[in-house]
């Protein structure tokens, strides 16, 4: 082997350890599309939710193909996954990396803005970002968002029964508690990693001392000494909990347990309308509900990034927006702002039907409460391991 050839074959070593250089973004949106014409985007994105994985396997990638030709490549993979991958590509100096768009929200945002991983400056590239709601749009979970990210959509915390066995659904996460007392084994909720069940608790939270939380540096350890105690009330007695939302979806499902939960008021419209969950399904809001808004961004080395800024546009756009929002797929609540849309988008949202499974949608405001912030996140997961076992 000539020396010539021993030489490429280290370049391409070094090339593939160290990353090529990074892409550039194009400076005005029609730049960004006109550069992404034939090109893949790799969407990184938990995929536990049947209906969101056909969301946009069956209508939001074929209208990018059409309208765009982009391929969109939709990569499942658990968030702090792929949040760590960056982490990595960081430290390494990797300035071309794999991910060109993710779905992301919470600690795992303020873990990546703090590490510097995102692409800024995101909202002056998107034309469709004129129309959100400014208030999803400004802070994520307590973290400012600084057009590091952009709000893809906007959900609130419901608990879903089955009513053939519930035959009175409590009101207040207190009566929830003494319901398990009542119906031993029927209730559970994720482990505290998951986003779900972390959300659960900061409900339980949220009943036991308010907003005056927010002020307090840990959790008092007589709430975990109370957590402890209802255990045995949970199933399989509260020795395992299911490790993700998928989990318990799919006891509910099986009816081992008569109640799930979940960040979207309306996912459970689909889930029945497939079969998956029992028609009796109905929707359960307690004393409060946290809101919370999820987001989408683009890594520091995305290898196209141009074609990422398109997609989120595309993702944007009020018709995208609405189905996203209808029980076809996802019923996902929309990130825009209503009052921004011409009358006869603002009309197609507001004539959505009002599902089996929806909650009363007065209700759901009166209760709505914002998240207490990341910091009590790590603060549940580190308590926490008071209650497992």
């Amino acid at each position: 082997m000539n020396r010539l050839r021993i030489a490429g074959l280290v370049l391409v070593l070094f090339l593939s350890a160290c990353g090529a250089e990074r892409a550039e973004v194009a400076g005005t949106y029609d730049e960004a599309a006109e550069t992404a014409k034939g090109t893949t985007v790799n969407f990184y994105l938990w995929g536990g939710d049947e209906g969101i994985n056909r969301y946009l396997d069956e209508y939001v990638a074929p209208r990018l193909a059409s309208s765009h030709d982009i391929e969109l490549n939709r990569v499942p993979m658990d968030t702090a996954e792929f949040v760590r991958q960056l982490s990595l590509d960081k430290q390494a100096d990797r300035e071309r990396g794999t991910i060109d768009l993710m779905w992301i929200n919470g600690d795992n945002f303020r873990n990546a803005a703090d590490a510097d991983l995102l692409t800024g400056g995101l909202l002056e590239r998107i034309p469709n970002a004129s129309l959100l709601n400014e208030t999803a749009q400004a802070t994520d979970a307590g973290t400012p968002t600084d057009g590091l990210e952009v709000a893809w959509g906007n959900v609130q915390f419901v608990l879903h029964y089955d009513a053939d066995y519930v035959k009175n659904p409590p009101e207040t996460f207190e009566q929830l508690i003494r319901w398990t007392e009542e119906n031993p084994g029927r209730f559970t909720y994720p482990e505290v990693t998951d986003f779900t069940g972390n959300a659960f608790i900061r409900h339980l939270l949220y009943a036991e001392y308010g907003e005056s939380l927010r002020d307090m540096e840990t959790i008092p350890e007589a709430f975990w000494d109370e957590l402890a105690a209802w255990s045995p009330n949970l199933w399989k007695q509260g020795e395992t909990y299911p490790k993700s939302l998928a989990q318990l979806d799919q006891l509910y499902a099986n009816g081992d347990v008569w109640m799930t939960m979940g960040f979207n008021e309306r996912r459970a419209e689909a889930e029945v309308n497939a079969g998956v969950f029992p028609d009796s399904t109905r929707a359960l809001v307690l004393d409060h509900s946290i809101a919370s808004t999820h987001f989408l961004a683009v890594p520091f080395n995305a290898p196209n990034p141009n074609g990422a800024i398109v997609v989120i546009n595309e993702l944007l756009a009020p018709e995208v927006q609405l189905m996203k929002q209808q029980d076809t797929y996802w019923g996902d609540g929309t990130s825009l702002d209503l009052e921004k849309l011409d009358e006869g988008d603002r009309e197609a949202f507001l004539a959505l039907d009002a599902g089996r499974t929806y909650p009363d949608p007065e209700r759901l405001s009166e209760r709505q409460v914002p998240d207490y912030g990341p910091n009590v996140i790590d603060l549940v997961r580190e308590g926490w391991t008071r209650v497992a076992r």
